[in-house]
């Protein structure tokens, strides 16, 4: 039986998403009156410290959890833990303040008040459990934890001090508390169980990678002791034999794939590799390990004509593992073509870079750090990700186009690429075989720069066993694989 991992999450046609979403505004809302009103003996006005734990916070709160629930419920309900954290925050500043308040006859124990803050801690657990992929495989935790405070407050809170002060300017504060509790409640009524024989997406994640969180301690370990790319980088030198892919190459040219060459041969067949050695096609970052999944991006260099002084671009082409050798040659000839289009050579890259290289000097570097630590917690936008070129599986080059033998290139410590592969011109050389006649081979050198912390020595040594294997047998690449290996949790 396959394993089914399980979530939560509530769409944006939903009742309950959008009544959730209309209490929080209606909470935000009566804060703000309640404040802008002139009430006496109003929670929380005086002092800095008030206005911020009983104001700010508060609004904060209930802006961030509408957007978080509107946009990212229905697959990422687990974006709305941070917004019910600071409601957290604002619940235990006011009972505390409460307490210490000498007109408050309500919270008079310190029992009262480390039990209130208890129940506050187990409710951020219990929800966070519940949203992020289905710790908790049952909503009535969580409704049970958040309906009993909901019931608490009106019935020992409200209804005492409601003869007091029938005033409704009086209870807007109360009502604002009351609002917040009820639209946490919908949403716990209201979102329904997912469940998916993939990992589903979980707090930690990045919006380009899953995290990876059943990996040996080592490898946790060894991104902070190795936490540069370059310090961890592994370099090695190979070959393979090229008979085989170089008539293979001429028939799908034959076949009507003009210009079919080494560049897609080797690209379809670290696709392949991909497929059945997913860990290759992890990343490192913020020293965390990431799974790319099912998306393959492939960034190269290149030139519009093959002169000294002809402009150069970085592209970007996306893959999937069920790719044959000719949905990659169609995949990366569109983004060439794309390329090279326009008058001049430009690429979305191009243009982003443009616009960085208006920052005067001393900001640019400061915008640069400011790219850097975003990306290190995973706060770049994915639109931002999808324009850079340092933030892919692989970057290839291509040595043989300049005549040359491959080099060792870096990787890049801005970005996230782990493996960069350079090949290099066809070479011939001679072989003495064991009946004494000598044998002309023909071979085509490559080199590659790996990040040793996404997976151990034996994986990648298979990874570029099974790649030749691939180029030596390049008519495998006409079909999609028969299975199709997924990463660890």
């Amino acid at each position: 039986m396959k394993k089914l991992y399980t979530s939560f999450g509530i769409g944006r046609r939903n009742f309950f998403a959008w009544a959730s979403a209309l209490c929080m505004l209606l909470s935000l809302t009566a804060r703000i009156v309640y404040y802008s009103l002139s009430v006496e003996g109003a929670e929380g006005v005086g002092t800095t410290f008030f206005a911020f734990f009983f104001l700010i916070v508060p609004i904060i709160a209930n802006a961030w959890f509408i957007c978080a629930l509107l946009v990212h419920g229905e697959n990422r309900l687990y974006k709305t833990i941070s917004p019910v954290y600071l409601g957290a925050v604002f619940f235990t500043a006011r009972i505390c303040t409460l307490y210490a308040s000498p007109a408050n006859y309500i919270v008079t124990s310190r029992w009262h008040v480390a039990l209130c803050i208890i129940f506050y801690i187990a409710a951020c657990v219990i929800y966070r459990l519940t949203v992020n992929a289905g710790g908790i495989k049952n909503r009535i935790p969580a409704l049970l934890i958040f309906l009993l405070p909901f019931i608490y407050h009106i019935a020992i809170e409200d209804f005492p001090r409601f003869a007091e002060h029938p005033e409704i300017s009086y209870w807007l504060a109360e009502i604002s508390i009351l609002l917040m509790m009820l639209s946490i409640i919908l949403v716990v009524i209201g979102m329904r169980k997912l469940q998916s024989e993939m990992p589903l997406p979980m707090r930690g994640d990045r919006c380009d990678g899953r995290r990876l969180r059943s990996l040996d301690p080592i490898s946790g370990v060894g991104v902070y002791i190795m936490p540069d790319r370059n310090g961890a980088s592994n370099l090695f030198m190979d070959c393979f034999e090229c008979s085989n892919a170089e008539k293979y190459i001429r028939q799908k040219r034959d076949e009507g794939l003009s210009s079919f060459g080494y560049t897609h041969l080797i690209l379809a067949a670290y696709v392949r590799t991909v497929s059945q050695r997913p860990a290759v096609n992890r990343f490192i970052s913020g020293q965390k390990i990431y799974s790319r999944g099912d998306e393959i991006e492939v960034s190269m260099a290149i030139k519009k004509e093959m002169t000294t002084d002809a402009s150069e671009t970085i592209i970007t082409i996306y893959f999937s593992p069920e790719d044959t050798a000719k949905d990659v040659y169609e995949k990366f000839n569109a983004e060439l073509e794309k390329a090279k289009g326009s008058s001049e050579l430009d690429s979305s890259f191009d243009k982003l870079a443009g616009l960085l290289n208006l920052i005067p000097g001393v900001f640019m570097k400061f915008t640069v750090w400011l790219f850097k630590t975003m990306d290190y917690f995973g706060m770049l936008p994915r639109w931002l990700l999808r324009l850079s070129p340092f933030h892919a599986s692989l970057f290839i080059t291509s040595m043989g186009s300049l005549g040359i033998p491959p080099i060792y290139h870096h990787l890049y410590d801005f970005g996230n690429i782990p493996i960069f592969v350079a090949f290099g011109i066809k070479r011939r050389e001679n072989e003495l075989q064991a009946d004494g006649s000598i044998v002309q081979h023909k071979y085509i050198d490559f080199s590659v720069v790996t990040d040793e912390r996404i997976c151990d020595g034996f994986y990648f040594a298979s990874s570029i066993k099974q790649m030749k294997r691939f180029l030596a047998n390049p008519e495998k690449l006409d079909v999609p694989p028969e299975t199709i290996v997924r990463d660890v949790d």
